[in-house]
């Protein structure tokens, strides 16, 4: 084949592989990312190869497309909301390979910062302001 070739048509197949169920194999090199937005969130934007799953589903969604429990999957949402309810449920289901990484923003580079909490030791209290 082409050396020149190659390149254009892994651009043209990839996002019909995408779209594809994602294989079950438990030798996968990589971690499968999960979009649990909607599906109206996800078509705006993804993140490329992620599959939609929302959160509503993620129980029923992951064990029929990944049974294998050492899958490992890795979770985003819009505010990283979702995307912790749907890791808590997954871990209740005995995956134990699942890791929030909550918003899409945040993953890209784009969210503001989170404000830092203030840390007190245990059994103190702050002074009154």
């Amino acid at each position: 084949m082409n050396a020149r070739l190659l390149p254009l048509l892994l651009t043209l197949t990839t996002p019909l592989m995408a779209a594809e169920p994602v294989s079950q194999d438990a030798n996968r090199r990589g971690p499968v990312w999960v979009d649990v937005r909607s599906a109206e969130e996800y078509q705006q934007d993804h993140l490329p190869g992620a599959v939609l799953i929302p959160h509503t589903h993620i129980a029923r969604g992951v064990t029929e497309r990944f049974p294998n429990r050492e899958t490992r999957i890795n979770l985003y949402g819009q505010d990283g909301r979702r995307s912790r309810m749907a890791m808590e449920a997954l871990q209740a289901l005995g995956y134990h390979r699942v890791e929030d990484f909550g918003s899409l923003s945040a993953l890209r580079g784009s969210a503001p910062p989170a404000p830092s909490p203030r840390l007190q030791p245990a059994g103190h209290t702050l002074p009154a302001r």
